[in-house]
């Protein structure tokens, strides 16, 4: 809520004002950082900014030195933003690569790999301008750890790849490209050390975080000779130059664009209750990471805010808008905090990263008690591709809620982060009525709609809508889940939820024990509707991995309902219900994946690979539409399945700030991304489909 304009202690900020004045609303300050010094002076509690944009040129930090339990606000009905950009106007014209084009001389010491206009970011050239150049081979002389044996597969670090000569141009400051390498569930971002045209091999400045193979996807960024494209940019740091191709009415006269350096505007680390309501975020930089990567999420992607040590804070109704990488991280010892009301949209790696330290539960400074309520993320991993929207490392008691997140190119949500059943202090959390959709998008592999990690007790994941996860399965990847309990998992309760229209299964189980999967809807998956890797690292005495109990699972008649189910005393099935819209009661299951283990559901039970499943039809209001409203005579409520609201998912109320920005977007079509999925597959389903009939021909025969 914000607090009232008419405080007498409030401190007045405006664009126009001096940080050598009162303070008051006639005489108001300058910056944020007279503000904060002005408040301790004063001990106010309430900040108030006047319309306009206020240049952070350099972080501004609160510690405990400085006023706590103040609130810094947009005066009411006034639109206030924070940046970090340095303006530049007074360009030139000039022709490059045969294109009309503008450059401005910015200096030799001007380092920045964002660009930003009025509106938004503005894109660095890329080589090739679509698609993507392949790896032509690889040879372990660039390799760090050739001798690797754990993981080879994936953590191999390579200094050098070897690139087909005819898909490398030639480079002007070879030293500023950048190499982005899409493969597993990493994208690498190496800047090139040098490139020899004669053999074909391009090294780097440091090695890559994974393994490369043969035929990995790349493309490279930042080259000069790929800029004529109206809104691309290039910066010849050499000859301190400024490149820019003019998109439709900019002229010399007319172009401001501001170049950002500055990667955090706030740290906060040991001041409290500090709060910002109402502010717009936007516009600061970021360095390209020094040292190999971390291979996992963004992990070390730089910040725009960095919270610690610090307990209460808040940001409500904000906007986060073109950030370079993560927009809001919230570390080691937060405690009662939240980030409500806020959109988040074009943000370059994570919008909330909340990541404490894996202490003992009764440690004071467990990071904990954190609400991610009522956002709006559209656009996220802009940068750093392999981002998660909201992402939650070494941490108990958060809720994530409500929240609509769109539009990236890995996991949505993600908890946890210890692999197996090692210590864990992220328990007790809860990810409820989140709507979730257009993730992945056939970029990388191994990701979910929501990603869980490790033992949690007391964790709950319910009510969300979760559709549309696609990993890159025409280029050899894999794993487009919904719900993807990884290594470990355990102790999750997994109900009321809604999944359908993702590239491989609807729910993923790796391993773990004692979850419980119960009154979801997975429909219309592409591969399976629930998958179970159970076998490996179960806990003696528990050895059920997950019950699935209630669950409706409809399928196309290109899909499975269960599948890899290669140990059925660590699965418990009772009590749901199998359909296929187009053949009925025939429905399969697989012991593996899509293969000739597959079988009717009958033939399942006969081997002990199913239980108490009822073949009946759900009769959904038009599932072949995606509308799952249940006729108020459907035979399911009979059998125990219990209806939910799933349109009560994603954002409540008209609370979060720029909203209407959204409202002129295409929206992404479900339906048409699922059918591709399926088109793909669609002859070896056929053959697939004749082979489970003539397979449970025969297993009926000799079992009578």
């Amino acid at each position: 809520m914000l607090s009232s304009a008419a405080d007498t202690d409030a401190i007045y900020v405006s664009p126009d004002g001096d940080d050598h004045a009162q303070g008051t609303a006639s005489a108001p300050l300058a910056s944020l950082s007279a503000a904060k010094a002005l408040a301790k002076e004063k001990g106010a509690s309430q900040v108030w900014f006047r319309a306009g944009s206020y240049t952070l040129t350099d972080t501004v930090s609160f510690t405990s030195q400085d006023q706590s339990g103040v609130t810094y606000a947009a005066y009411p009905g006034e639109t206030v933003t924070f940046t970090a950009g340095t303006p530049y106007t007074g360009f030139e014209d000039c022709t490059v690569n045969g294109v009309r084009a503008l450059k401005k001389y910015v200096g030799t010491q001007a380092d920045f790999n964002v660009l930003f206009n009025g509106e938004t970011t503005l894109p660095r050239t890329r080589y090739p301008e679509s698609g993507y150049l392949l790896i032509r081979g690889v040879d372990d002389r660039y390799c760090i750890n050739p001798d690797l044996q754990i993981d080879a597969n994936f953590h191999k670090g390579y200094t050098a790849l070897i690139a087909d000569k005819k898909d490398i141009p030639a480079m002007r400051n070879v030293g500023d490209v950048v190499v982005r390498v899409l493969h597993f569930w990493k994208d690498e971002m190496l800047r090139v050390k040098s490139y020899d045209a004669a053999t074909g091999v391009l090294s780097f400045t440091k090695p890559s975080s994974m393994t490369f193979h043969k035929n990995d996807r790349y493309f490279l960024e930042n080259v000069f000779e790929a800029l004529d494209k109206p809104g691309e940019w290039y910066l010849d740091k050499p000859t301190g130059t400024l490149y820019y191709i003019p998109q439709a009415g900019e002229t010399a006269q007319n172009l401001t664009l501001w170049g950002s350096e500055t990667e955090t505007l706030l740290s906060i680390d040991g001041a409290d209750n500090i709060r910002f309501e109402r502010i717009v975020f936007r516009g600061n930089g970021f360095n390209i990471p020094e040292g190999r990567d971390h291979s996992q999420a963004a992990y070390n992607a730089p910040s725009c805010i960095v919270c610690q040590n610090a307990k209460g804070l808040a940001f409500r109704n904000c906007e986060f808008r073109d950030v370079a990488a993560c927009a809001v991280f919230l570390g080691e010892n937060v405690q009662e905090a939240a980030v409500e009301n806020c959109l988040f949209r074009n943000i370059g790696a994570q919008a909330v990263y909340i990541r404490g330290r894996n202490l003992q539960p009764d440690d004071p400074r467990v990071t904990r008690n954190i609400r991610v309520v009522n956002n709006s993320v559209s656009g996220f991993g802009r940068v750093f591709f392999n981002a998660v929207g909201v992402l939650v490392i070494d941490a108990n008691s958060v809720t994530v809620a409500h929240n609509e997140i769109c539009d990236g190119y890995y996991t949505a949500i993600s908890v946890g982060w210890v692999w197996g059943f090692s210590h864990n202090i992220t328990y007790n959390n809860t990810i409820s009525d989140n709507l979730i959709y257009n993730i992945g998008q056939g970029w990388l592999s191994d990701m979910g709609g929501i990603y869980m990690l490790g033992v949690q007790p007391g964790t709950v994941i319910s009510g969300n809508v979760i559709h549309n996860v696609a990993a890159d399965p025409g280029e050899g990847g894999y794993g487009g889940w919904g719900v993807y309990l990884d290594e470990g998992s355990s102790e999750m309760l997994v109900e009321n939820n809604l999944v359908f229209a993702c590239g491989s299964d609807g729910y993923h189980l790796h391993y773990g024990h004692m979850n419980t999967v119960r009154n979801n809807i997975f429909a219309l998956n592409a591969e399976s509707q629930i998958r179970v890797v159970s076998a490996l690292h179960r806990v003696q005495g528990d050895p059920c991995t997950a019950r699935f109990e209630r669950n409706i699972l409809l399928t196309d008649g290109r899909a499975l309902t269960f599948s890899h189910l290669d140990s059925m005393d660590a699965f418990a099935e009772d009590g749901n219900i199998l359909w296929d819209l187009t053949y009925g009661k025939n429905v399969y299951l697989a012991k593996n994946g899509n293969s000739g283990s597959a079988m009717s559901y009958e033939t399942a039970r006969r081997k002990g690979y199913a239980a108490n499943a009822k073949v009946v039809n759900p009769m959904f209001r038009d599932a072949a539409r995606f509308d799952f409203a249940l006729a108020e005579d459907s035979p399911v409520f009979a059998l125990g399945f219990v209806p939910f609201d799933y349109t009560a998912a994603g954002t409540q109320g008209g609370t979060v700030i720029g909203l209407s920005a959204l409202g002129g977007e295409t929206p992404y079509n479900a339906h048409a991304a699922a059918q591709q999925y399926i088109r793909a597959r669609e002859p070896f389903h056929f053959l697939l489909l004749v082979w489970y009939r003539i397979v449970d021909f025969f297993t009926g025969l000799f079992a009578g």
